[in-house]
């Protein structure tokens, strides 16, 4: 279902539930978590869910006085559908049904996904990128998302000790090869921290020399093909997205479909708003938020010959979490955003020093600069079911997994 997003661009979530999008995110999970009743879970006594609940509540209480309720449910859903989705991938772990064959066949399956969306059906839905642009690798997701899972499917190849060699050379070729022709900025630098992680963390140990060697190349193979001078260009006319950036952002001229820095300026005006919204608020907007969801309005006011109300999805206007959360939610929801996420990264580094199998700890953690990047440039609470929720849930649930029976005896110091 990750690689499955059913609402087309522009759904107005102000007006109307997608129902598959409702079945995907909450009702699957909720049935799931029912048939795996009989397995235990931890995730919901630790801080971080606990910090996500209060959250998601307290988001429900400012629909309130959201100028969009309907956006706001939805909202309020996806968060609640994103917990359970990390209930059920940790009850999955814990019963071995996250092992590398389940994990290898859904990586090439996402591939195969893919190649035909992207070169069977032409990418002119998920993959579009502007008049005159290549079409994104992307499966039937945004091309955004489509790059999330991809990193975390790196994180996990380079991490998970069932795959052989020979298994993790030929997805780490795909996954780069896949990164390459989607383009995304952000997952890009994501990827290179998985594999600069993955090294720093693996670099002194003899078995692991294979696959440090086989990561090395694929991010070299990455910067060469994105980093191509703009009068090469390896799969289509216009310069690749990355060459198109660093261009406009190191000659201040940009191409004539401004793929360099299209997306950055609209999102400027977007962030200058929001400071100015909060400098002229009232003491409740500062404290309390503008309502879940209220970002959409701001959007309007922006950008009245680009959105319409009817078909607006004020769920992903504001292309920046943290200042959505101040925005919508005011100081008290955004520090339980950022309560959420220190307190993840918290114990994630205390539970890499205590255990005694840590490579699952440390492929979330390589993950996570990426992720929390993404958080400040795209909108990823709005999608419980969507790859980058599924990406997380993936990596977190992992760490309840069962450990290699090679490794029970052995300490922490001598697993990595």
């Amino acid at each position: 279902m990750g690689n499955l997003d059913p609402t087309e661009p522009g759904f107005a979530s102000t007006g109307a539930l997608g129902l598959v999008n409702v079945i995907k995110g909450v009702v699957i999970p909720l049935i799931l978590c029912w048939r795996f009743r009989y397995l235990k879970t931890a995730a919901l006594s630790m801080i971080p869910a606990r910090l996500w609940i209060a959250l998601a509540a307290y988001a429900s209480v400012a629909s309130i006085w959201s100028p969009f309720p309907i956006a706001a449910l939805k909202l309020v859903g996806n968060m609640i559908g994103v917990l359970l989705t990390i209930i059920v991938l940790e009850k999955a772990a814990r019963a071995g049904a996250l092992n590398g064959r389940t994990l290898g066949l859904f990586i090439t399956f996402s591939l195969a996904l893919g190649v035909i969306q992207t070169y069977v059906f032409g990418g002119v839905l998920y993959g579009y990128d502007g008049p005159d642009e290549p079409a994104r690798f992307s499966s039937f997701i945004f091309a955004q998302q489509y790059a999330a899972i991809l990193v975390a499917f790196l994180a996990v190849i380079l991490w998970h000790h069932e795959f052989t060699p020979t298994y993790r050379f030929l997805l780490g070729t795909g996954i780069v090869l896949a990164l390459v022709l989607n383009g995304s900025r952000t997952w890009f630098i994501g990827a290179a921290v998985v594999v600069l992680v993955f090294c720093w963390m693996r670099f002194r140990r003899i078995a692991a020399t294979v696959a440090f060697a086989v990561s090395s190349v694929a991010l070299c193979a990455l910067v060469f093909l994105n980093m191509t001078p703009a009068r090469v260009d390896l799969v289509g006319d216009a310069p690749g997205r990355m060459v198109a950036t660093v261009s406009a952002i190191f000659s201040g001229t940009d191409t004539a479909q401004r793929a360099g820095l299209r997306n950055l300026s609209f999102r400027f005006i977007i962030y200058d708003a929001v400071f100015q919204e909060m400098r002229t608020g009232t003491i409740s907007e500062i404290f309390f938020g503008h309502g879940t969801s209220s970002g959409g309005a701001l959007s309007l006011r922006l950008f009245p010959h680009v959105y319409s109300v009817d078909r607006l999805d004020a769920n992903r206007t504001i292309h920046d979490e943290w200042l959505r959360a101040l925005y919508e939610w005011g100081i008290a929801g955004l520090v339980l955003l950022v309560g959420a996420f220190v307190s993840l990264i918290v114990g994630l580094i205390s539970h890499y020093h205590s255990a005694r199998w840590r490579p699952p700890s440390a492929a979330l953690l390589s993950f996570m600069p990426a992720f929390l990047a993404a958080l400040s440039t795209e909108n990823v609470l709005a999608g419980a079911g969507n790859a980058l929720a599924f990406s997380l849930a993936m990596l977190i649930a992992l760490l309840w997994a069962p450990i290699p029976f090679a490794s029970r005896g052995l300490r922490s110091s001598e697993i990595l």
